[in-house]
């Protein structure tokens, strides 16, 4: 899933795109690591490792509203 967002870039010095980049972790996938990188200099900004079980609940939550 990729979404497009505005965050300050520290290397960019100004407030930038960012894209969002989801993977699987572990043999049972039960882990999901979030990357969120700068679209113009590829840095990351964050990144965040949570339960796919989590994620899920999360993204059911956001298709409700």
């Amino acid at each position: 899933m990729l979404s497009a967002k505005q965050q300050w870039c520290p290397r960019c010095q100004r407030h930038v795109q960012t894209e969002q980049k989801q993977s699987s972790i572990g043999r049972q996938k039960k882990l999901v690591r979030i990357i969120i990188t700068c679209f113009k200099c590829r840095t990351t900004l964050s990144s965040k490792t949570t339960s796919a079980a989590a994620l899920e609940q999360n993204e059911d939550a956001k298709t409700e509203e």
